[in-house]
């Protein structure tokens, strides 16, 4: 009551409304967040809506969802969304089948578990740009790395052009981004790990239980929330990988690697054509949203852990 006195001002009854105060203490931020999100958001809208094309710079009528149609009807989308969920699948698994492997190696102990996780989190500090641009000379046909490996072991006869070959150059993408994220998954399912009661194991090993049975019934049970989780981020990963392309394939081979985010890149910096380029960013943000939304439906920890 002194402290309030001093002030010059008495505390605010309970009950008694707070006036503008609160809203205009927020002001500031909510102009800052609506400047840098909310109004590249309406302008990129507006752009979606009207024909804008940086050769025809004088003419930009209004054309309505004609450039989410021509987006749906075109060839090119159709292709580049079908290797994107395959992409996205394949991510999906060989982080999520990484990390968990990966963890229940570093769960153990002794001192090689514990340099083993310095060792496995360097991928991971390293730009994204700079792993692709590391796999890029690992993957030369001419001088890479992997090629020399395999022929002098034996299991080519000649080099493999790996980034110029249809099949192989999706999953040069795969094992980029795996290599790049995926000991993020590893720490994240390691932390899930470590909170699981021992005594849960020695009970089982008490039954009888063997290594398969403790984890199918223990281990992965617990792992479900944190894969779950996984699975979410590497859809949004997947569904909005740039990147990767653009510094090892450039889309190619013959559109082997062309998703629906260089997609989006070609339209707008390639073919000038930036109303089209805005209503794909918006397809690839529905998509994204509405996977995520399946998928935090799905998230509700205590349903996870009673079923």
């Amino acid at each position: 009551m002194v402290t309030e006195l001093r002030l010059g001002r008495a505390a605010p009854r309970p009950g008694r409304p707070l006036g503008l105060y609160p809203y205009l203490s927020i002001l500031p931020t909510l102009l800052v967040v609506a400047l840098i999100s909310v109004y590249p958001l309406l302008f990129a809208l507006d752009l979606s809506l009207h024909r804008n094309v940086l050769t025809e710079p004088l003419a930009h009528p209004f054309v309505g969802l004609r450039n989410f149609a021509e987006t749906f009807s075109s060839y090119y989308f159709l292709r580049s969304l079908l290797t994107t969920v395959r992409f996205t699948a394949m991510i999906i698994l060989g982080t999520i089948a990484y990390g968990i492997g990966v963890s229940l190696f570093l769960n153990r102990p002794g001192r090689l578990a514990g340099t083993a996780r310095l060792a496995i989190l360097l991928p991971w500090a390293i730009p994204t740009v700079m792993a692709a641009i590391i796999w890029r000379w690992i993957f030369n046909g001419n001088f890479g790395v992997l090629n020399a490996l395999l022929a002098w072991v034996g299991v080519i006869p000649e080099y493999i052009t790996w980034l110029g070959n249809p099949h192989l150059a999706p999953l040069t993408l795969v094992v980029t981004h795996v290599w790049k994220w995926g000991p993020l998954a590893a720490i994240m399912c390691l932390a899930t790990l470590q909170v699981i009661p021992r005594d849960l194991y020695e009970a089982a090993y008490i039954d009888g239980g063997g290594g398969w049975s403790t984890f199918r019934y223990i281990t992965l049970p617990f792992l479900r929330p944190t894969i779950l989780l996984l699975l979410v981020l590497e859809t949004i990963a997947g569904f909005v990988t740039f990147d990767l392309i653009y510094v090892l394939t450039g889309g190619g081979p013959a559109d082997a690697t062309t998703m629906l985010a260089w997609f989006a890149y070609a339209e707008i910096f390639r073919f000038l054509n930036l109303g089209k380029g805005a209503a794909l960013a918006f397809v690839i943000g529905a998509l994204t949203l509405g996977l995520a939304l399946i998928y935090v439906r799905l998230l509700s920890t205590e349903e996870l852990y009673s079923s």
